[in-house]
């Protein structure tokens, strides 16, 4: 029994080493976010002081694509290009090239399958914007 055990552990690690190393285009179900009703808080950042949330409800689908469902709030929405996409299954990270700034760097890193924080800071290291979600239901229908 105890030789089996380290068997699977090993495999376990080594299957864990693998998907650590998969591409951006890994199956979206190995993502560690539970499917549901997701409460979405982002704030602006000026002068290092967050401001009142944007609350937005949203529906996560079973196997949804992470960059298009947790990474879809960052600033200047259709006035950015995001680029050096890294996935964990846990986490997501990418860098931004917006238009008329600088670059900045934005991040989504869950604690639980039921809820992440992240946050886009900008090149000089001012954070700019700030996310937090929490999962707090299944979804009950298409409207949710």
């Amino acid at each position: 029994m105890r030789l089996s055990l380290c068997k699977w552990g090993l495999r376990a690690l080594v299957l864990s080493s693998l998907a650590g190393a998969a591409s951006v285009h890994a199956d979206a179900g190995d993502f560690g976010a539970m499917p549901g009703l997701w409460k979405v808080q982002v704030r602006r950042v000026t002068h290092g002081k967050a401001g009142t949330p944007e609350v937005h409800w949203h529906c996560v689908d079973e196997g949804a694509d992470p960059w298009t469902t947790f990474a879809a709030w960052t600033p200047g929405a259709g006035e950015c290009d995001a680029a050096d996409q890294q996935r964990r299954s846990t986490s997501l990270a990418w860098t931004l090239s917006c238009k008329g700034a600088s670059r900045a760097s934005a991040h989504v890193d869950f604690d639980s399958a039921k809820h992440y924080t992240g946050s886009v800071t900008a090149e000089g290291g001012d954070e700019i914007t700030r996310i937090e979600g929490d999962r707090y239901a299944a979804c009950t229908s298409p409207e949710d």
